[in-house]
């Protein structure tokens, strides 16, 4: 048998090289052809290998064949909307512990800034404390020393250097004498109530010799000490006052009194007594003391 012949593989091919005729076939001659027709239909490359038995078979293309507005119709791919990015648990993490360590390290620097400003504190109210003890203790000294409540500044004495003292041993005191008085003199009445007044001129005044300073012309004119014993209080029996209380010592109280007017007519020397006067004032009234 030729196994070159192109019906050899066709199932309705005669056996034994014998053609079928019409009407032997299972199905009728149009049947036999109908099947020829699809055969040949379905396997065209049986086809040309009948017109060149020698070439190779082509390949046959099973893909159906579209039309050109198959590719029209293609849906177009849209753009996938990307995912939002996941949080970084650990990232915040981190982040959340940078602001709680920053913020531990402001409390501490805040803590540590507190504490020196508050040592800071304490040291100096310790300092002022220390500083009013010493101040308290002289004004106890001063208020000691000359008899005098000491209640604000105005109340101070104003102190002058003392230059030597005048005794008065009937009284057992001692008056220190001021470096910025000079020209000093004093009289003892005891006439109403033991009294001691003076007269004297100021240092810078050294060519001339007014009358208010003269003993004799305004004798004790200038400033009067009064001794009164401590039982008759601070005034007498019609209710003058002695004066100013300045100092206390054994049974007694000692006033200043100041003159009820000034003795000088003229002015250029008006001014001379009234800072003559005011310098004899402090002498009586701050630096009269006890001595035996």
């Amino acid at each position: 048998m030729d196994n070159n012949q192109p019906w050899n593989n066709n199932p309705f091919a005669p056996q034994n090289g014998q053609v079928p005729q019409n009407g032997q076939t299972p199905q009728n001659g149009q049947a036999s052809q109908g099947n020829q027709t699809t055969q040949q239909a379905n396997q065209p490359w049986q086809n040309n290998q009948n017109a060149n038995p020698n070439s190779a078979p082509n390949p046959v293309l099973e893909s159906p064949i579209l039309s050109p507005t198959h590719f029209d119709n293609i849906p177009k791919p849209t753009a996938a909307t990307p995912a939002p990015p996941k949080k970084d648990a650990t990232k915040n993490l981190t982040i959340i512990a940078i602001i709680l360590g920053v913020v531990a390290v402001i409390g501490i620097v805040l803590g540590i800034w507190g504490l020196i400003d508050s040592m800071g504190v304490r040291d100096d109210l310790a300092a002022a404390e220390a500083q009013l003890a010493v101040d308290r203790a002289v004004i106890n000294k001063i208020e000691t020393q000359t008899g005098k409540k000491i209640t604000n500044a105005d109340s101070v004495p104003d102190y002058a250097p003392i230059t030597g003292y005048i005794y008065i041993p009937e009284w057992g005191i001692k008056i220190g004498i001021p470096d910025n008085l000079h020209q000093i003199s004093y009289i003892v009445d005891e006439k109403y109530r033991p009294q001691i007044c003076f007269n004297g001129l100021e240092t810078s005044v050294t060519n001339i010799f007014p009358a208010f300073a003269d003993v004799d012309r305004n004798p004790g004119g200038m400033g009067c000490l009064t001794r009164v014993d401590i039982n008759e209080g601070n005034s007498n029996s019609d209710g003058y006052s002695f004066g100013e209380l300045v100092y206390t010592a054994n049974g007694y109280n000692y006033f200043y009194s100041a003159p009820s007017k000034l003795f000088s007519t003229d002015a250029g020397e008006q001014g001379l007594e009234q800072a003559a006067v005011q310098i004899i004032k402090n002498m009586l009234t701050q630096n009269v003391s006890s001595y035996q």
